[in-house]
């Protein structure tokens, strides 16, 4: 498995989701180790001189993880020369990986830079190389210059096997370039021993909230993308309603942050939101307990991780239409949809959910069954190790 994006001693979460799929393969008896270049740069800022402090070799609950360098400068646009630098981090050590533990199939994420690296070196080892697009590698990247569109178009056509999260970003993959097979859509999951119906008592204990009201939850990074600003105008308009805003519990950090915190007291509604900042993972799944609602006002998604954990918790969701998120927030099914970037709807939706406790309780029934049955990553790692056979063969 490679990937930039994977746990370490310095960020535990960072591409939980990538370490997630890891364990479920295991799971199922694959014997898998995981390369993850780790950048480097001249000691200017605090966080890049902790990834200094990355063990080259580790282990991550039990998973054997080579952590090389990469080449990084911080705040340069590196473009298409990204690719070029993973390369160069990437041929030494998956060469040595091969010569001392024959390697099946390699398995990148992200199309480029991951994907585009590992299938140049795939080539060398005469190793059939499988790449996962997730979102911004097939919707961002190509409209950044024509050098990245054309190596997201190499890399469609020159992996073995591409899978994306979504059917949405499928197309997008296809609209790239010409694959070899046929794009396998293979969804993003949730751990089931972590991510559970808990009781919502013992949910807002936990992070002091009161026992009794409304509470909404949201899980996420406080940047642009995520819509989150328009959550807190959202607020603003509930607090005009009769009852007034329920009670905002959000975990995440961002740059946002100070900018929200000062709108939110502009709308006079600063006293119904909590900022919990960075929460570990195993805490996500009490913070979306304690919600009767949980919400994802995003701007652009591949397949959101958070919403397959909040469905497999049971809690029903109002997110915004974009991209893979209506295929697993079915509207009026598992949750509810609206534009993005409209206030006026997300609080409609919003306090519809809230207001209507026979629609609560079907969306939430409904959520949890099809998180079950189609949203764990059990089940992504089936449908993983099934495109793993058929390109091994």
């Amino acid at each position: 498995m490679l990937s930039h994006m994977y746990p370490s001693a310095v960020n535990r979460t960072a591409g939980i989701f990538v370490h997630e799929q890891v364990r479920a393969l295991r799971a199922l008896g694959h014997d898998v180790r995981v390369v993850s270049p780790k950048g480097v740069a001249p000691p200017l800022l605090p966080r890049w001189r902790a990834y200094r402090e990355v063990p080259g070799v580790d282990h991550v609950d039990g998973v054997p993880v080579l952590y090389p360098r990469k080449l990084t400068l911080p705040g340069a646009r590196l473009g298409a020369r990204n690719a070029e630098a993973m390369l160069l981090a990437l041929r030494g050590p998956l060469r040595r990986v091969h010569a001392r533990w024959p390697v099946d199939v390699v398995h990148a994420h992200m199309l480029v830079p991951d994907g585009w690296a590992a299938m140049r070196v795939g080539a060398d080892l005469g190793v059939p190389v499988v790449a996962t697009a997730h979102r911004a590698d097939v919707l961002d990247l190509p409209r950044r210059g024509a050098g990245l569109a054309r190596q997201v178009r190499d890399t469609v056509e020159g992996v073995d096997a591409v899978m994306t999260v979504s059917r949405a970003i499928r197309a997008a993959a296809e609209a790239a370039g010409t694959p070899r097979r046929p794009v396998a859509v293979v969804p993003n999951g949730a751990d089931t021993r972590v991510f559970h119906p808990r009781d919502r008592a013992e949910a807002r204990r936990r992070f002091g909230l009161p026992e009794d009201g409304p509470v909404v939850s949201y899980v996420g990074k406080l940047v642009p993308r995520k819509g989150v600003d328009t959550l807190v105008e959202a607020m603003g308009l509930l607090a005009r309603e009769p009852g007034g805003a329920p009670l905002l519990v959000a975990a995440g950090i961002g740059e946002m942050r100070p900018a929200l915190e000062a709108r939110a007291r502009e709308l006079g509604v600063d006293g119904r939101i909590r900022f919990l900042g960075k929460v570990g993972h195993d805490e996500v799944a009490w913070v979306m307990a304690a919600g009767d609602v949980f919400v994802l006002p995003s701007l652009s998604e591949g397949l959101p991780t958070v919403a397959c954990e909040a469905l497999n918790c049971g809690v029903p969701v109002v997110a915004t239409a974009v991209d893979g998120t209506p295929e697993i927030v079915r509207d009026g099914e598992t949750g509810l949809l609206v534009p993005p970037g409209e206030a006026p709807a997300l609080a409609a939706a919003l306090g519809r959910v809230l207001h209507d406790g026979d629609l609560r309780a079907r969306l939430a029934a409904r959520a949890l069954e099809v998180g079950r049955a189609e949203y764990t990553w059990a089940a992504n790692a089936v449908r993983t190790a099934e495109v793993y056979a058929a390109v091994a063969a």
